[in-house]
């Protein structure tokens, strides 16, 4: 079932938010919370929820073993 399995685009598999890189914070706001994570500030990705990716019926999952 591996093949089912579908990489997020927008942090290519990493589960990290891509505005802040995974701080949770934005560098250039002057360390304001970054409202790009879901939940806000925690540094996930807002699409895959920080899982890295998506199963067959399109849910966030975690890679399989």
């Amino acid at each position: 079932m591996a093949e089912s399995y579908r990489i997020c685009a927008h942090c290519k598999g990493t589960g990290q938010c891509r505005a802040c890189h995974g701080t949770g914070r934005l560098a250039l706001q002057k360390g304001k919370t970054c409202t790009s994570c879901y939940p806000h500030g925690s540094g996930l990705c807002q699409n895959c929820r920080g899982l890295g990716g998506f199963d067959s019926s399109g849910k966030p999952a975690k890679k399989p073993e």
